[in-house]
């Protein structure tokens, strides 16, 4: 993605997706922008991310914007970190790639990184699967290569069970402090307690929170 001013304010345009991304804007900056927004990015879909900050409810009322997530911020660093080994979690291979695409595109339909966009990035990403019988059944996504050079963060665990969610978060934190992150972050979904327990387990504790709010289409 592009970062863009509009009107003072900073935005993050993905033109090819026709997706805009805007953080932590107040209630007034966002009232003012609202009308360049729909005159420049008309169909573009907005999504406004809001951290460990109040969000400007007023103005996400007017503009018809709808949460798509509420989450618990969670964060681990080394010392506090308890890793949790399984032979049944490896790194994702070149050749795996379609699999792993398949799984997650309908596991995760209506995410922003969908397996297309992770493969344009691929760089920026640490993937793990969980096998069984060479098939891929579960899988867990870690950015290593964001703004924060010193944060990497966790976006996806996929598995059926508290073992295999408990081991695949383990890799990909793992990862991220082989990568020289000094702290991983992972946004939890505040109803999602089988992955809050998980988490809680590796290490990680509530130090914030994240609200997302989407607009499909800007029309």
């Amino acid at each position: 993605m592009n970062s863009l001013t509009l009107n003072g304010i900073e935005i993050f345009v993905d033109e090819v997706g026709k997706y805009i991304q805007i953080n932590d804007i107040s209630d007034k900056d966002l009232s003012a922008i609202w009308e360049s927004l729909r005159e420049g990015f008309l169909g573009y879909e907005l999504m406004l991310c809001f951290r460990d900050i109040d969000a400007p409810i007023t103005a996400l009322s007017e503009i018809g914007a709808e949460v798509l997530e509420d989450c618990i911020k969670l964060q681990v660093t080394p010392s506090d970190f308890s890793f949790c080994e399984s032979s049944d979690v490896t790194l994702l291979r070149k050749a795996d790639f379609t699999t792993f695409a398949t799984l997650h595109d309908t596991t995760n339909p209506d995410c922003f990184w969908t397996s297309e966009r992770i493969l344009s990035n691929v760089d920026i990403w640490r993937i793990f699967t969980l096998r069984k019988d060479n098939d891929i059944i579960g899988y867990s996504t870690v950015m290593i290569d964001q703004r924060d050079s010193a944060i990497g963060e966790i976006f996806f665990i996929e598995a059926d069970n508290h073992f295999h969610r408990k081991a695949l978060l383990s890799a990909a934190s793992q990862s991220a402090f082989e990568n020289d992150k000094s702290t991983v972050i992972y946004m939890v979904d505040r109803a999602n307690t089988n992955i809050y327990n998980v988490a809680i387990e590796v290490g990680f504790k509530e130090v914030g929170y994240y609200i997302g709010y989407q607009i499909k289409c800007i029309q």
